[in-house]
């Protein structure tokens, strides 16, 4: 199941919230959200819901073991902490990356589980046995505690990596109130609106920009940068989406995708991406490098591959992690200050050349076709300038392209939404006009997806 499906956010997201209404007792609600977690994540295939339990019980006894070896300065919390981080890997290779064991009937489980959340699954319970281990937070000695932070569904699909110190406040003692199921509304519709909405805009253009029979220098351009818009717009959705679920039900996550910038450079951008992801990987790589300056170069391309690696069990990931990690390392230590000196359009320049030429070979699974695209962005290997697909793609969908290139633009959003607030000020006419604009558009929005992905069904 997904945030987008129709029987999640027509059905199982309603009644979730119904139902957390007829107590108002913390513990209460944390039933109520393990319950309808369980159901989300293991829904049709009820073999999730054992590997949930089995690995939450792991999680449990790993960090009491890690909490009471630390304290007594045994190294055994060092091998704790390894086994912990052994058993979320396999966790996160089987279940999110399961097509590696096809050929092994005994660890081929597509018919046993899916991989919706396993990758974010595995890093939370990493970083909840790290934490302990470095001391960040306690070792929780109430299960139903830890379970509630390991299953709730808010974050299952597209983050953010919460950490449980920052989590355990809420998991203890939280309220709702028409307020915050306004507001996280609000935002879960916006979210929906870009996975549901954008995202397959750019689907389209990326598919007919980068169709290897038909390459031409605009199409290789308009279908790459379509590539990362798609990814963007799917994964910030859903983010958005877990950030309005979990405000709902009384939580507070941190941001996890900023529009895209050259602020910080390629790095800047890299970390844009998936935000408390990339914060929690540069903790634990920096954390290997002691502050040496040859250490630390290093661990950065450790941390940008496995990044990627997370991303993507394959050689071309792996690839494009070690170059990002390079260049992340090089504007680090050797000319990113000089770099951040340049006007803000020479910065912008390099940004979107390096990061586009580096980070297109994650779409390409060969070095040919890889080859072949870069060689088009220059009009080598092609025969015109634009195809009719691309172009119609493009023309097609005009309009929710200059909605989406609004989204992402600060400098034409602030303005529009400053212009919505300062007109509310007026009076309270005024302010009643703009509030109920604002819920038409919502609704509509939300009707539009609606629409949109039973039309999906109905084909």
């Amino acid at each position: 199941m997904s945030y987008s499906d129709l029987l999640f956010f027509l059905g199982l997201l309603p009644l979730s919230t119904l139902f957390s209404f007829f107590d108002r007792s913390t513990e209460y609600k944390n039933f109520i959200l393990i319950i309808t977690s369980a159901i989300f994540f293991s829904w049709a295939k009820p073999a999730a819901v054992c590997l949930l339990f089995a690995t939450v019980i792991a999680e449990y006894f790993i960090g009491l073991g890690i909490s009471k070896n630390r304290e007594a300065g045994s190294p055994l919390a060092k091998v704790l902490l390894a086994a912990d981080l052994i058993m979320n890997a396999a966790v996160f290779f089987v279940c999110a990356h399961n097509y590696l064991f096809n050929e092994i009937d005994a660890l081929s489980l597509s018919q046993a589980v899916i991989p919706v959340g396993a990758a974010y699954y595995s890093v939370r319970g990493f970083s909840y046995c790290y934490d302990v281990y470095t001391g960040k937070c306690r070792a929780e000695k109430n299960i139903f505690c830890l379970l509630t932070y390991m299953v709730s569904y808010h974050f299952m699909i597209a983050g953010p990596v919460v950490r449980y110190g920052d989590m355990e406040p809420y998991i203890r003692k939280r309220t709702v109130g028409g307020r915050e199921i306004n507001e996280g509304l609000n935002r879960f519709i916006t979210g929906l609106a870009k996975a549901v909405l954008l995202a397959p805009v750019f689907e389209r253009i990326k598919l007919a920009g980068l169709n290897s029979d038909e390459i031409t220098l605009f199409g290789s351009w308009f279908g790459m940068i379509a590539f990362f818009g798609e990814a963007y717009f799917m994964l910030a959705g859903m983010s958005d989406m877990a950030r309005g679920l979990g405000k709902m039900n009384g939580f507070d996550y941190p941001e996890n995708y900023r529009a895209p910038s050259s602020k910080g450079l390629m790095t800047g951008l890299l970390e844009s991406f998936n935000t408390t992801l990339v914060k929690f990987y540069k903790e634990v790589f920096d954390g290997l490098g002691r502050g040496k300056k040859a250490l630390s170069a290093v661990c950065t391309v450790l941390c940008f591959a496995a990044l990627m690696i997370w991303y993507g069990a394959k050689v071309n990931f792996l690839l494009v992690g070690i170059a990002v990690g390079i260049i992340a390392a090089l504007e680090k230590y050797v000319y990113g200050s000089k770099l951040e000196k340049f006007p803000a359009a020479v910065k912008f320049i390099y940004v979107f050349i390096v990061s586009t030429a580096v980070l297109g070979g994650l779409y390409f699974s060969s070095l040919y076709g890889y080859r072949k695209w870069l060689l088009a962005l220059i009009g080598v290997g092609t025969d015109y300038q634009l195809s009719v697909a691309v172009k119609n793609a493009v023309l097609n969908n005009i309009v929710l392209i200059i909605i989406a290139f609004i989204s992402i633009c600060p400098f034409i959003r602030k303005p529009l939404t400053a212009a919505a607030e300062s007109y509310g000020e007026r009076s309270a006419r005024a302010y009643g006009q703009v509030r109920i604009c604002k819920t038409v558009l919502l609704a509509a929005i939300l009707l539009l997806c609606v629409i949109t992905q039973a039309a999906k069904l109905a084909v």
